[in-house]
This record gives C-alpha cells, sequence and structure tokens, in this order.
C-alpha cells in the first residue's frame, strides 16, 4: 500500500474501507475496500474529514482485515454459530440455536494477548437465542502477518467460545401447601407453569398436596415414575414449623445438593437429584418476582450441566438482582458469576 492525498487519488484502488459518521443517525460504510476512486468521490472524501487515503500499490503481504476477521470466527465458533459478513474489517458472531453460551477466559486472554487481534465475547453462561451477537473480532491493522494467525487457530482448537444447546424436557409441578390443597386460597401455579413454557419446556403433570411431608413424597416419586425429566416444588421451604417440602423431597431418597443460595432473590431454594433426575425446590419468590435464582439454574441443567454446590457459591458473585424498574435481564449481571 501507499499513502496518498486525497486530490491526487483519482483512479486508484481504495485499500481500506472507509466510515461515515452522522452523530444521532448513522454510522456506516461510504466506501467500501476495493472502489476506484472517481472524480464525484473526492469532494466527498474531504467531506468526511479524509485528506489522505491508503490506496494498492504493487504486491501486497500480509492477510486483509476482512479475510482475518473471518479466519478468527471460524478458528474459534462451534457448529452452533454462525459469522456475519465482514464489515469495516470487524466480524460479529452469532448463534443458530436457543441454549446457554460459555467462554473459556484463560483462551480469551490467550488470544487478545496475539499482537493485533481483538475478541470480545459476551458474559460466560449468558442465555441465547438465533441472531443473538455472542463475539465480535477484527484485527488492528488493515493486514496481519500470517503467523500471527495461526498462533489464533492454534488457540482456538482448545476451545475458547461454545453454545450448548437447551435440551427438550418435561417438567412435573407438585404444589405444597394445606391452604391451596383444602381450597382456602386459589392455586396461583399458573405463573410457575407460564415461566416453564417460556423457557420451552413442557409441564406434563401437576399435582396440589398438602403439606404433608408422605403426600410430598409420593407425588414426587409418581412423577417421576412417569418419565418426568425435572420435577418443580413450589413454597414449603422457608423454616415455619408447617414447611415440610424439604422433608418430603428427602423423604423420597434424594440427595439434597444445597439448600439456600447466595442469590437474592431466591435464597430458600433447594435442588435435589434422584436417579440422574432433578428436583428443584422453588422459593416462594417465584410467584412474583419476575426473575429468580431458578431462571439461572434451570438454563444450566437445560444446558446439560451437572449441579454442584461449589456452582452455587459463586452464584454469591452477580447474584443480587436490583429489581430495575425496567427489567433487562438475561442483559445484565444478574446470574453472571464466574
Amino acid at each position: 500500500m501507499k499513502k496518498v492525498n486525497v486530490e491526487e487519488a483519482l483512479g486508484t484502488v481504495l485499500a481500506h474501507d472507509i466510515t461515515e459518521i452522522i452523530p444521532g443517525k448513522k454510522k456506516d460504510v461510504a466506501f467500501r475496500r476495493g472502489k476506484v476512486i472517481e472524480k464525484e468521490d473526492i469532494e466527498k472524501l474531504l467531506d468526511l474529514g479524509k485528506r489522505s487515503l491508503y490506496v494498492f500499490e504493487g504486491e501486497i503481504k500480509g492477510v486483509h482485515e476482512n479475510e482475518a476477521g473471518m479466519r478468527i470466527a471460524q478458528a474459534i465458533m462451534d457448529e452452533h454459530m454462525e459469522p456475519l459478513p465482514p464489515k469495516e474489517g470487524k466480524v460479529q458472531i452469532t448463534s443458530k440455536v436457543n441454549g446457554l453460551f460459555y467462554v473459556n477466559d484463560r483462551y480469551l486472554y490467550e488470544m487478545n494477548r496475539i499482537k493485533d487481534v481483538l475478541l470480545s465475547t459476551v458474559p460466560n453462561r449468558h442465555p441465547v437465542k438465533p441472531g443473538d451477537i455472542v463475539a465480535t473480532t477484527r484485527i488492528i491493522p488493515l493486514y496481519i502477518k500470517e503467523r500471527e494467525l495461526k498462533k489464533v487457530e492454534r488457540t482456538g482448537e482448545q476451545g475458547v467460545i461454545r453454545i450448548s444447546p437447551f435440551r427438550q424436557l418435561t417438567v412435573g409441578l407438585v404444589i405444597t401447601g394445606s391452604e391451596v390443597y383444602s381450597g382456602r386460597i386459589p392455586d396461583g401455579s399458573h405463573v410457575v407453569e407460564k415461566k416453564i413454557k417460556g423457557y420451552g419446556l413442557k409441564v406434563v403433570d401437576k399435582k396440589i398436596v398438602s403439606d404433608d411431608i408422605a403426600m410430598i413424597r409420593d407425588a414426587i416419586l409418581a412423577q417421576l415414575d412417569m418419565g418426568t425429566d425435572i420435577v418443580m416444588t413450589t413454597a414449603g421451604l422457608s423454616v415455619d414449623p408447617d414447611d415440610v417440602t424439604k422433608d418430603g423431597i428427602e423423604a423420597t431418597g434424594a440427595e439434597v445438593l444445597f439448600y439456600g443460595t447466595p442469590v437474592f432473590p431466591g435464597a430458600m431454594f433447594l435442588v435435589a437429584r434422584l436417579k440422574g433426575k432433578y428436583i428443584l425446590g422453588a422459593p416462594a419468590c417465584i410467584y412474583y418476582n419476575r426473575y429468580t435464582v431458578m431462571d439461572i439454574i434451570l438454563t444450566r441443567i437445560m444446558a446439560g450441566e451437572k449441579m454442584h454446590k461449589k456452582d452455587m457459591v459463586k452464584l454469591s458473585y452477580g447474584g443480587l438482582c436490583l429489581q430495575c424498574s425496567v427489567c433487562h435481564y438475561p442483559t445484565c449481571f444478574f446470574g453472571k458469576g464466574p
């Protein structure tokens, strides 16, 4: 490439994209790489504040930013992602599925330590849907050396980013509470059903039971015997003497993985496992808070994760929902701990 004054660029071939920015209105490519500069382009380039241009001259060494961006994207993404066409050297990677996005921060940092390479992603364990942007990459100069791209591709082989598609699971609901069972108050579990179905899950059975250990136990076991993937109980997990949901879950023989989480809303939450299937003791706040710890754990199970106590401890970082007047979840820090 060589640098020329705009007034002397007539007939040359532009070596880079040129961006036009109109504050508050648009930011887009005004002239694309490969454009042959014509007489009428000179004034427009001057209006854009350009006094000099890079144009092609002789043999070009290195890989152009558009090709480089696509190669970086191809090196790091999995089969559940696809790149958008390069724009001003920048390549965005999007999801093709509903799922949970994962990023290995060790290799992400290693990638960004490679000379002239930039890569940015959404947070680890971010829920995504088709078309969502999950990562963006580009190089700093117009051209990059082949050996630097080889480093990128070697790092990409380690697994920088991936998406785990959500599985289509079935859910059984066990609604606990003597006041609901006796008819003293109406059943409000339609709120929970709506949330579950919103994640693409299918509610295959619902039982209303009293605050009785044996009834809770039998309802859970019956739903698991049906082949249900997840059983979710609602309420009855506080320290009140009438709250025996935890006892009913334990009576099934299930292993309680954790009871109580450092997440607000949703502190009184229980996760148990019986014969490879999960029993989720939903906190009472699921009835009136839009998003709780349940949303965080449910998406992880849908993505095929196995639950461990250590994961719950880590949720304390970013586990405080600020109850914003306008909710933007999951595009916020809630549930995005390490």
